[in-house]
């Protein structure tokens, strides 16, 4: 089945969040990229703005809600400014189980995920298409660049175990069957199922949970695809990718590092018919790519095997910023 334009039903599109901080170019660029969206007229869409950490985010934070005040082009923009500081492990997901709980949907996205034109179509479709589907979790917007993925396919989509939440779709039904979320990395890891996973391509994933369970870093995501692959579900995954992330550049989560590692050609045609009824016949070698290029090179494998990732990064965060100075 194809949903285009004409089938997709604009009575049931997700409303859209956008989660931000502090970081006024990279979100300007992503709310310009959505407006520009073919569906952005009929989509409400939702700005979540946390409040200042400390006094210098005054100025930032406020310039944010000026520009965020005075956007158009949605069928309707809600705004959710806090009050006080929350910080992401409490703004984030508060809002989205409000949104979530209103509509039924959502489409999750950062402030620093750049969409094609077309992004809300394919969004809107996928959740369509597959709401009634039990082995599917979410629609992701975003495709790692695995090798030829442009090349001419005989489908738009390919399934993977993992979610990817640079712009994701998800269903109030299916999100509550894992959130809130609780990280259980000692009792998966006694049982085997932490094996199971790294077995699968996901190691990537459970050194992230590792992580997030020893409080090193924050991973809900790991914690949202452990769960997703215990449970047997998956994401659909465009083929030609309709997310491009600009926030690897050393702010907000990058942690001070830069790289163009995840940097993708996105979309520019004005498609709007996607074909969901057929997985891509080259599905099996994107999942392959997309594991390989997760888990990284041989020496990031070990190190992710060995539990000592973090700080071999961490070192190499620290070697890298010092020889800027």
């Amino acid at each position: 089945m194809k949903i285009n334009e004409l089938t997709l039903d604009l009575n049931r599109l997700a409303p859209v969040a956008v989660y931000t901080h502090t970081r006024y170019d990279h979100l300007v660029q992503t709310l310009d990229s959505l407006k520009n969206n073919f569906l952005a007229p009929n989509s409400v869409l939702y700005v979540v703005s946390d409040a200042p950490k400390v006094d210098a985010h005054k100025i930032d934070v406020q310039r944010i809600r000026d520009y965020v005040d005075d956007l158009t082009g949605f069928r309707e923009i809600v705004r959710i400014y806090r009050n006080k500081n929350l910080g992401l492990k409490l703004s984030l997901p508060m809002a989205e189980k409000a949104i979530i709980g209103d509509h039924g949907k959502i489409i999750n996205m950062e402030d620093d995920n750049i969409s094609s034109r077309n992004y809300l179509d394919f969004m809107n479709g996928g959740l369509q298409y597959f709401e009634g589907d039990s082995t599917i979790y979410s629609i992701s917007g975003y495709c790692p660049p695995i090798q030829d993925s442009l090349i001419c396919d005989d489908s738009d989509i390919w399934f993977y175990p993992w979610n990817m939440s640079w712009g994701y779709a998800v269903w109030k039904a299916k999100y509550d069957k894992f959130h809130p979320l609780v990280n259980n990395y000692p009792i998966l890891r006694k049982s085997g199922k932490i094996r199971a996973q790294n077995r699968a391509g996901g190691l990537y994933v459970s050194d992230s949970l590792k992580r997030d369970h020893d409080m090193q870093k924050y991973f809900p995501d790991a914690v949202l695809c452990t769960e997703m692959f215990l449970a047997g579900m998956r994401t659909v995954v465009p083929v030609v990718s309709k997310i491009r992330n600009i926030g690897q550049d050393g702010s907000g989560q990058s942690s001070g590092l830069t790289t163009d590692k995840y940097d993708v050609v996105l979309d520019n045609s004005k498609k709007r018919i996607f074909n969901f009824n057929t997985e891509s016949a080259q599905a099996q070698r994107y999942r392959k790519e997309a594991t390989d290029f997760y888990n990284g090179g041989l020496l990031t494998r070990i190190s992710r095997f060995l539990g000592i990732y973090h700080e071999l990064s961490s070192l190499r965060a620290r070697w890298l910023n010092s020889s800027k100075t």
